[in-house]
């Protein structure tokens, strides 16, 4: 009995019907293998997925279990599959593969994208979603692989019409000038801006405008230059912009532009890199999605973020060895800040070590030294001296400087290393570095970290919460110079790790993007378009008291009085004191809660004239 029940099994595998099936069966292999169907398979729950939690109720987030219970599992089931046979009947029916590759990269894209966007709901700061993203960038990291191997999109050596690269980046510098300039507009108009930072300089640019000179009186509440406190020359570029349309929505669209017209030397930088069109087009995607120089830009006005535009164009003459161009544009980094000579410093050590250029590279330094030097005399005599203090955790002394930082540094490494590695500028270093991949650690010049020194001096060693923070404006210079570097590695690499690096991040600066700039952004703007009535109450009520009065305001009004050359902020923060002025613009709950002792400030000297809302007008008594 075993032996014909052999002899049956083996007849009815050497029929013809199944000789056929099996052929058949191997045939569509050959066409559509089987990684491909798997990647179209995972495609399709990418998609169905990504619709999940794009469509379900914002009430349950999709990291709580119960989530589940409101998830129609047979809804995914059926559309995955629906996807995955109409993926592979298209690319069978136009006869190229290629066509799953590129629907695997869009929908993850798209589902990664989702899930950073609502992540970033779950926290107070959405910053701390650092985690989902790094969930995301490791799935991430096997999708890519898979992609770029065999050159499955051939991404680098797609033909575009002559000047495609320039269309497309001036579209996306155009895109990102209106989407940062609407959201930041959205947060001054609704009255989410502060005297720190934004208030200072509305009226600091209204002064210049109309007296030449950088004074504020809301900045240490005395009158005083501002360069008494961070020496930037480099804002008397932007002055006769802002004289056009003199008011501080024009320096926050300005900012936007300046910002994303950083994308100019990218695309010459790819030229004279040898690029080809695609890597340069990916390389502007990178830029301008790049998620902490949108993001950064939401908190108002600040002048560091002048630092990423100014020094890709440096970086730019320096890969095109014009000292002229070079030279100027060091002197506009070093413009921006009296700290900012860290970032030419770090630039002249990469002339000198790996571009071999010591005469450039050591005037260079010299010009960084001396700059520094001056910068930080100018800040002395107009002001309290540079703010040594956010180094202060390196000091034994308050009054150690510079030299007690390098000491401590050299005495104690290993108290320095503690100071450098915690979480919260681990999940900083994260931030940075995983939209480009890491990408500078593959470079075949390590040497050429030399340009991350000043992510370590301006970002890390710093105890002061602020300049860790993507959510601010100490992350645009490091910026500049990690998109820099990621070109230099993209331009060093073979074909497939060019693919694989290209794709992967220009996959994650966009994700990031997610986490970070487009909660922050649709969340100013659905706010400010839902107070209207009440900031077009306080815009009446400001504009009922004279410009030459002084007034003592609420640091949230401020920015909206940059016209008034007298105004002083309650309370005051830096030991100067509040003066007895003509106004008083504060918030009712403070004056009945005593904030600060507010109504103690007041006592009987104040007589109210008018409320809007929650915001409240007193004049001093006449005697």
């Amino acid at each position: 009995m075993e032996n014909e029940r052999t002899e049956t099994q083996q007849t009815e595998e050497d029929s013809p019907s199944s000789k056929g099936f099996w052929s058949n069966i191997k045939s569509f292999l050959k066409i559509m293998p089987l990684d491909y169907l798997f990647a179209a398979l995972v495609t399709g729950f990418c998609l169905s997925s990504f619709c999940t939690v794009l469509t379900n109720s914002p009430k349950i987030s999709y990291m709580e279990l119960s989530f589940v219970s409101s998830v129609n599992m047979e809804l995914v089931i059926v559309t995955t599959l629906i996807i995955f046979m109409a993926l592979v009947f298209f690319a069978l029916l136009i006869r190229s593969n290629q066509v799953i590759p590129i629907a695997l990269l869009m929908s993850c894209i798209l589902f990664g994208s989702s899930l950073a966007y609502k992540g970033s709901h779950l926290y107070e700061e959405s910053s701390k979603n650092i985690f989902m993203n790094i969930a995301i960038g490791f799935i991430l990291f096997f999708v890519v692989t898979w992609i770029a191997k065999d050159n499955k999109l051939d991404l680098i050596d797609i033909r575009f019409p002559k000047y495609t690269e320039w269309i497309v980046a001036g579209v996306l510098l155009v895109i990102f000038t209106v989407w940062v300039s609407v959201a930041s507009v959205a947060r001054y108009t609704g009255y989410m801006s502060h005297n720190f930072d934004f208030g200072i300089f509305a009226q600091m640019f209204e002064n210049m405008r109309t007296t030449g000179l950088p004074n504020t009186t809301v900045e240490r509440n005395i009158l005083m230059s501002h360069f008494g406190v961070h020496f930037s020359p480099v804002y008397y570029l932007l002055l006769p912009f802002y004289a056009i349309y003199p008011h501080p929505e024009t320096l926050l669209v300005l900012q936007a532009l300046f910002v994303g017209a950083g994308i100019i030397p990218v695309v010459l930088i790819g030229k004279k890199l040898n690029m080809t069109q695609s890597v340069i087009i990916a390389c502007c995607v990178l830029y301008i999605f790049f998620p902490t120089l949108s993001n950064g830009c939401l908190y108002d006005f600040h002048e560091n973020k002048f630092l990423t535009v100014l020094i890709m164009w440096a970086v730019y003459f320096i890969v095109s060895d014009k000292w002229i161009g070079t030279v100027i544009f060091c002197l506009l980094v070093m413009g921006v800040k009296e700290d900012a000579p860290i970032y030419v410093m770090s630039i002249a050590l990469y002339v000198l070590v790996v571009r071999k250029k010591y005469i450039l590279g050591g005037t260079l330094f010299g010009m960084a030294v001396i700059y520094f030097v001056i910068a930080t005399s100018i800040v002395n005599s107009l002001g309290d001296g540079i703010m040594t203090s956010r180094l202060d955790n390196y000091m034994l002394n308050p009054d150690d400087g510079f030299t007690g930082v390098i000491h401590t540094c050299v005495a104690n490494f290993g108290y320095f290393m503690s100071q450098i590695f915690t979480a919260d500028k681990i999940m900083f270093m994260v931030w940075m570095l995983l939209p480009v991949g890491f990408a500078p650690f593959f470079s075949e010049k390590k040497s050429m970290l030399l340009l991350l020194i000043p992510m370590l001096v301006v970002d890390l060693m710093s105890n002061w919460q602020y300049q860790y923070d993507v959510k601010f404006q100490y992350t645009f210079g490091v910026a500049g110079l990690i998109v820099f570097m990621t070109m230099m590695v993209l331009s060093q690499s073979d074909n497939k790790m060019k693919n694989t690096l290209l794709i992967y991040s220009t996959s994650m600066s966009i994700i990031m993007c997610f986490s970070l700039f487009f909660p922050r952004a649709s969340s100013y703007i659905e706010s400010s378009r839902n107070a209207q009535m009440t900031t077009a109450q306080y815009n009446s009520l400001i504009a009922t008291i004279p410009n030459d009065a002084s007034v003592t305001a609420n640091g949230n009004y401020i920015p909206h009085m940059y016209n008034f050359p007298n105004l002083y902020q309650y309370p005051d923060m830096y030991g100067n004191g509040n003066p007895k002025t003509e106004y008083v613009l504060v918030n009712i709950g403070d004056v009945q809660k005593n904030s600060d002792g507010l109504a103690d400030f007041m006592g009987n000297d104040y007589e109210f004239v008018e409320q809007k809302s929650s915001m409240a007008l007193y004049k001093m008594k006449s005697h």
